[in-house]
């Protein structure tokens, strides 16, 4: 009898649609299981994004008990540290990354060991591995977001469906698997969604308290999002208009949100003061930086001229923004249902307040960040300037209601019909994460990366010497020695390794692909490596280093694309 009626209630379930939303969870959970075995076992070739290497050697310092301080040296960091001090702490106080990134992968390391060493054979590190690890768990944790967020502004259905599309997105596997702090930084922003939502849903119910705490809870969480990049000061500023513009109290919401926003920035800022007498440390003076300059060239010039130009500054902006505008598509992850959004948001009118007053949060705040990052620039689809991604969530949701309802409008009432259209959608949104299943990706990000390579520098450069290089990051996280990036000219080189302002004699230069592949007469005669164009260009010949600091050179895998300049053949260690 027993079992009859525990039958009757599952099959009861079953028909009420309980059990049917856990198959269906079940269902996603397996797949996004599955991808992520892929990307860890077949597609997983290491770190490729600079950002992502130096964030990880900041967090094996902070790790190891030597602070917030970094390997990679910038020569216009440098300059800022002497100009404020007179000299230079080492190890260098790093006051260029935002700190959620090294502080999440601190945490791993601590957690997982200190084993930074390459076995016999391996090219990724168990580090990396574990670094990717942590960032696919805040990846499935947003998912779970996304759907909450999804149900309270739509409804159950269209939730699950949009946590679908956004798991189907190759760029939001591509940030997870990256190094990046984006996923973590997702996490933090779509909790701050769901806050933001609940205060909504207090105000409107009249509990203004209820309303101003849930309004104060989304603040901290977008100052985490901030602790991840300072674009992240954008997008609170759109959250900020709308939160006093719609909650009440108004005076209490413009008041209380930014001090507890700006509470757990304070110990950063006054990080970047003492090091460089500037709140926003390093990337502040990417401000100063003349139209057209490359970004790498400025911060690699230890004796700048520091000049802000506002002409400069909109020139600069401006190109960045239509540069933004056109590479959009790829930063929504090829999504066309998140770009639908904008439709939504001037072409439709919900039924329901919620996702009515909703979307103009989401879009003030989109339009910060798009704002912020016009400002600093973006490089590429993955980078560390890239916050489109931590919205595409969200720009789903309205994307696809927009989409459901005028296919509603059309009149098609049968259900193959309507499974048709999703499939369309569904592998529309998938053909770049197809591609990336079918693709053999190479054993090593080369060109410029050979990481067992670079770990040799572990053996060849002592504790308390430094080199130089075209890819410091990488010699930093691989290698662990002080890496100072190639400086502009070859006097500033020997000025720095003279007077021992890294206290720490410079002992060799790696070059690599990274210079040696750019446009021969563009970018290395008469570009960024002119005074470097024979080191580069591997025209230097071992009786011309006679005499020089440097005496001796060796060219190193793959294919001798890479050489190693040195005081003594360090290599025969």
């Amino acid at each position: 009898m027993a079992i009859e009626t525990t039958l009757q209630k599952f099959l009861h379930a079953f028909d009420q649609g309980q059990a049917a939303a856990w198959v269906r969870r079940i269902i996603v959970a397996t797949i996004v299981a599955l991808i992520a075995m892929m990307w860890f076992v077949f597609k997983f070739n290491g770190f490729s994004v600079p950002d992502a290497m130096d964030q990880a050697q900041i967090g094996r310092q902070i790790a190891a008990g030597a602070g917030y301080t970094t390997l990679y040296v910038r020569p216009l960091a440098m300059h800022l540290g002497l100009a404020r001090r007179g000299s230079l702490d080492m190890p260098l106080r790093d006051t260029n990354q935002a700190p959620l990134g090294p502080l999440l992968n601190a945490a791993v390391f601590r957690i997982g060991g200190m084993n930074f060493a390459f076995s016999p054979g391996e090219v990724v590190s168990s580090a990396e591995r574990a670094v990717t690890l942590a960032a696919f768990l805040f990846f499935a944790g947003s998912l779970v977001l996304t759907y909450l967020l999804g149900r309270r502004l739509f409804d159950p259905t269209l939730a699950m469906l949009a946590v679908g599309l956004f798991i189907l997105t190759d760029l939001a596997w591509r940030y997870t698997f990256s190094g990046l702090p984006q996923m973590a930084m997702l996490f933090f922003f779509n909790g701050a969604l769901l806050a933001l939502l609940s205060a909504l849903e207090a105000g409107e119910a009249g509990r203004r308290i209820k309303s101003v705490i849930f309004v104060l809870l989304a603040s901290l969480l977008l100052s985490l999002v901030t602790l991840g990049h300072g674009v992240g000061l954008w997008i609170f500023a759109g959250f900020w208009l709308f939160a006093v513009a719609v909650i009440r109290p108004r005076w209490l919401v413009a008041v209380a949100a930014p001090v507890v926003y700006a509470a757990p920035l304070l110990p950063w800022a006054w990080h970047n003061w003492r090091a460089v007498r500037n709140p926003f440390g390093v990337p502040f003076y990417e401000l100063y930086r003349e139209p057209g300059a490359d970004p790498l060239g400025f911060i690699a010039d230890f004796e700048p001229i520091l000049r802000f130009n506002a002409r400069d500054f909109l020139a600069n902006t401006g190109a960045q923004a239509v540069d933004q505008v056109s590479h959009l598509f790829s930063f929504f992850g090829g999504s066309f249902v998140a770009g639908a959004f904008f439709l939504a948001v001037f072409l439709h009118v919900f039924r329901r307040w919620q996702p009515a007053q909703f979307r103009w949060a989401v879009l003030l705040m989109w339009f910060g960040a798009f704002v912020g990052m016009s400002v600093v620039g973006v490089e590429g689809a993955v980078s560390v300037n890239q916050l489109h991604i931590i919205f595409v969530p969200v720009l789903i949701c309205y994307g696809l209601a927009f989409l459901l309802v005028l296919w509603n409008r059309l009149g098609f009432e049968q259900p193959l019909l309507r499974a048709a259209f999703l499939a369309i959608l569904y592998f529309t949104a998938a053909i770049p994460l197809i591609g990336t299943v079918f693709a053999t990706p190479p054993r090593i990000n080369w060109p410029p990366y050979v990481p067992p390579i670079i770990a040799r520098f572990g053996e060849w450069v002592g504790p308390n010497e430094a080199i130089a290089s075209d890819i410091p990051w990488a010699t930093a996280w691989y290698g662990g020695r002080l890496s100072l990036l190639l400086p502009q000219n070859i006097g500033q080189f020997e000025i720095i390794h003279s007077e021992g302002l890294l206290r720490a004699p410079l002992v060799g230069i790696y070059l690599t692909p990274f210079s040696g592949n750019q446009p021969a007469y563009s970018r290395i005669i008469n570009g960024r490596y002119r005074e470097w164009s024979r080191f580069v260009l591997r025209e230097i010949k071992q009786e011309d280093l006679a005499g020089w600091m440097l005496r001796s050179a060796v060219n190193l895998p793959i294919d001798g694309e890479t050489i190693f300049f040195a005081d003594q053949p360090r290599w025969r260690r």
